[in-house]
């Protein structure tokens, strides 16, 4: 087992990915710097009293991985 940094991306309040590794932190926070620059996604469903749009939201989280069996990116 090793330590990596999971990147976790959010749509509003969604989970629509969770399953790149890092082994570095730094690594990590590029990406999910990238992805909270985007610009809101229209929501075609919302209701009245509802936003009209969402935002992406990554963050990095730390977990223990078995890198034989998870692919870790630099």
């Amino acid at each position: 087992m090793t330590h990596a940094f999971l990147l976790i991306v959010y749509l509003g309040q969604n989970i629509v990915n969770q399953d790149m590794y890092f082994r570095s932190i730094d690594s990590c926070k590029y990406y999910a710097e990238r992805l909270n620059q985007q610009p809101a996604v229209p929501d075609r469903n919302a209701g009245d009293g509802e936003p009209k749009s969402k935002i992406y939201t990554a963050v990095c989280e730390p977990r223990k991985v078995d890198p034989k069996k998870t692919i870790l990116y630099n």
